[in-house]
């Protein structure tokens, strides 16, 4: 599904995968927050408590989240965001936002933007000095290797789950021969194995992303 703006080309399914996750995520965490009771928590408030303490356990590494809830709040939405986005590949016929390289090259170019916010937010201007350390000739290199960071996430993200897509399709043209045969069993494994990967892929971008973010607050 191509769009045409102009002269440009755009993929309009991936716009489509793209907002489905971003649905998906926005309408999860809302419902499951309005979910919530003073009470003994249900299964599904129990696993979301569970999550969102493990992953403020680890943003205490990095910064305090109680005095910075917003960011807190949207390392909770990314990461939900890609577990969203990733396990579209999952489905029939549907491939994964994430296992378009447009996509994760926005997230890494956003994550950049995000690190240079903070750091300024916590350091003033001053906080650019730091790219021309050790001294100012070496200013396109510290540039280049701070876009390089997050960057490289895009990459990994983008290659791992174009590998699990590319898998569950090829299972899913193949699923009769592969049910007469008894490969169902395989096919099972492997979906189990992609469903991990796009878990821990969601998790190390959202943790790095958070680790990135928390050195540009740290004190020089």
């Amino acid at each position: 599904m191509i769009w045409h703006i102009g002269s440009i080309a755009i993929d309009g399914s991936e716009v489509i995968y793209t907002w489905i996750a971003i649905v998906i995520a926005g309408a999860g965490l809302t419902l499951l927050s309005r979910r919530v009771t003073a009470g003994a928590p249900g299964v599904a408030q129990g696993l979301l408590e569970s999550v969102f303490e493990f992953i403020a356990d680890l943003a205490k590494t990095s910064f305090d989240p109680n005095r910075d809830p917003f960011l807190y709040e949207l390392l909770i939405f990314l990461f939900t965001f890609l577990v969203a986005a990733n396990f579209e590949g999952m489905i029939p016929i549907v491939h994964s936002a994430t296992s378009n390289l447009n996509l994760t090259a926005a997230l890494a170019l956003s994550v950049f933007i995000l690190i240079q916010i903070y750091g300024v937010r916590s350091h003033g201007l001053s906080y650019f000095k730091h790219f021309m350390k050790p001294f100012l000739p070496l200013l396109p290199i510290n540039i280049i290797e701070e876009f390089s960071k997050p960057l490289t996430l895009a990459f990994r993200l983008f290659g791992n789950i174009l590998v699990g897509d590319i898998f569950m399709q090829l299972i899913s043209r193949f699923r009769l021969i592969l049910f007469v045969f008894g490969g169902f069993i395989a096919a099972f494994v492997w979906w189990g194995f992609t469903a991990f990967v796009d878990g821990i892929q969601a998790f190390i971008f959202m943790v790095l992303t958070m680790a990135y973010v928390g050195r540009a607050m740290a004190d020089e």
